[in-house]
């Protein structure tokens, strides 16, 4: 998948190594915190907005489903941003 993803878009993909992998290297502390952000927001997705349980029939329909709750969620980190909050209180963002 790594090779797929940089041959047909440039995108390089970097994953942890496990202790037992045979080049391994300790993963950067910078990079651990955007990881656990990035996990953070999936899981805030999955949960908030109901993401596995969309009840969609087409493409069509999973796709404007997807791109209405995912504009939802940038208007919320905008809203806490705007107002000097964490980002990934989402719950709070409409409470001043």
């Amino acid at each position: 998948m790594q090779l797929n993803l940089f041959d047909n878009f440039e995108v390089r993909l970097k994953v942890p190594f496990r202790n037992n992998q045979y080049a391994y290297r300790k993963y950067p502390q910078k990079l651990k915190g955007k990881r656990q952000m990035i996990e953070t927001v999936f899981a805030q997705l999955c949960d908030q907005f109901n993401l596995k349980r969309n009840y969609a029939k087409t493409y069509d329909g999973i796709l404007a489903r997807l791109s209405s709750k995912l504009s939802a969620v940038s208007i919320l980190n905008y809203i806490n941003f705007m107002n000097g909050n964490k980002l990934s209180k989402l719950k709070h963002a409409l409470y001043f």
